[in-house]
């Protein structure tokens, strides 16, 4: 009997644990107001220091690319919020002159455009919570090489390439925070592994959540809505990391995916640029993974799609006689399970693939196996496959 995969969040939290190194009776807590530098405080912190920002509008200088940069240990990065004052209740973190990203976590000399995958030393936690981080043209808050990290309670408004950005790290958390307005991806988790994305808002970009080359990913409770594509599921190709020993256990679950519809903006050549408008999930050439319980409504093209990464790709830019696949391009081993769909597909792209809408979409011509399709609701629910009996397949049930 196949053994279902269950996702462990202890494992989480006891890396998050681990951020909590015994310095606290030395930490200090350094205040910023308008007009002062938050730069100045966190080059001033130590390990275990707390930066707690009153609100308002933050312009920092001298930081050449980045908004602000960190790379102390543990710091704990707090934007103080007044409800009720709107924009003036926020801490907002804009662009200045060249910056390219919002905050930047990681160690020392390991800068977010570094295409290498490893760095001398890891940055050992992070917190950020309370930050509007504005317009800036790549990132809004990213990490990379960072073990133990929160992002808990922020904006990300119109940052071009991707919003909140958790890369190349471990053990983290990603709750309560608003995306939107990216190019890219509202909210990307990208070559990391053991991180929980819990009770996010995505909204108005190319894609509303992504995931790839990760390893045990728990994604729930999060609304992802009016984008071009709900929630991305790719293969390495589409990453822009090299592919993980395990890159399985992504557990997408209890979340309220509807009406991403948005057409795509993305810029011309870019491997977004390819995707239809009108998807809610997309599985795409990746295996081993949980999408249950969620409600997937009113995506025009395809409530929940699982696709083979050739089949998925024939055509564009990203063809595989083009680019040939970095890993198995089939998707095996996958449970689609206990979800509400209704309303996709009713109203498809004028493109070849219009007769793919549906419901749910499996459609692949990699021998991909192992895949189980049950108990989705409500019965009588519109279906696409390309198994010979027109099934969708259940022999990974």
């Amino acid at each position: 009997m196949k053994t279902r995969m269950k996702f462990r969040p202890y494992c989480v939290a006891l890396g998050i644990a681990a951020m909590a190194v015994s310095t606290a009776a030395s930490a200090t807590v350094h205040r910023v107001f308008p007009g002062q530098s938050i730069q100045a405080s966190i080059n001033g912190a130590k390990p275990g220091d707390t930066i707690l920002v009153e609100p308002g509008v933050y312009r920092e200088t001298g930081n050449g690319r980045y908004g602000l940069r960190i790379s102390t240990a543990n710091l704990r990065l707090i934007g103080k919020v007044v409800p009720g004052r709107g924009d003036a209740g926020k801490v907002r973190l804009v662009r200045n002159e060249n910056q390219e990203t919002g905050i930047y976590a990681a160690p020392a000399g390991c800068e977010y455009d570094a295409y290498a995958t490893t760095c001398p030393s890891k940055l050992h936690g992070f917190y950020v919570r309370g930050f509007t981080v504005e317009d800036f043209p790549r990132n809004g808050i990213q990490t990379r090489w960072v073990d133990g990290f929160e992002f808990i309670g922020n904006e990300s408004a119109r940052n071009r390439n991707n919003g909140i950005y958790p890369t190349l790290s471990a053990n983290g958390m990603v709750r309560d925070n608003v995306s939107y307005g990216s190019l890219d991806t509202a909210m990307w988790v990208a070559a990391s592994e053991n991180v929980r994305v819990i009770n996010n808002v995505l909204y108005d970009s190319v894609i509303g959540f992504e995931i790839t080359v990760s390893n045990n990913v728990w994604v729930t409770q999060n609304r992802i809505y009016n984008n071009t594509l709900g929630v991305g599921l790719f293969h390495p190709n589409g990453a822009g990391n090299p592919p993980r020993p395990v890159m399985a256990n992504w557990v997408v679950e209890h979340n309220h995916v509807r009406d991403n519809n948005r057409p795509n903006d993305a810029p011309a050549g870019s491997f977004q640029a390819n995707l239809p408008p009108g998807i809610g999930i997309l599985l795409a050439g990746v295996s081993d993974h949980v999408i249950a319980k969620n409600r997937v409504a009113d995506n025009d093209f395809v409530g929940i799609a699982v696709l083979g990464w050739c089949t998925a790709n024939a055509g564009t830019s990203n063809d595989c006689s083009l680019n040939q696949p970095i890993a198995d391009p089939a998707a095996n081993n996958n449970r689609i399970a206990l979800n509400t769909v209704t309303g996709n597909g009713l109203s498809a792209p004028p493109v070849p693939i219009a007769f793919l809408a549906s419901d749910i979409t499996y459609f692949e011509f990699e021998g991909s196996s192992g895949n189980c399709f049950e108990k989705n609701r409500p019965a009588g629910f519109s279906f696409v496959s390309s198994q010979p009996d027109g099934l969708l397949p259940t022999d990974g049930c």
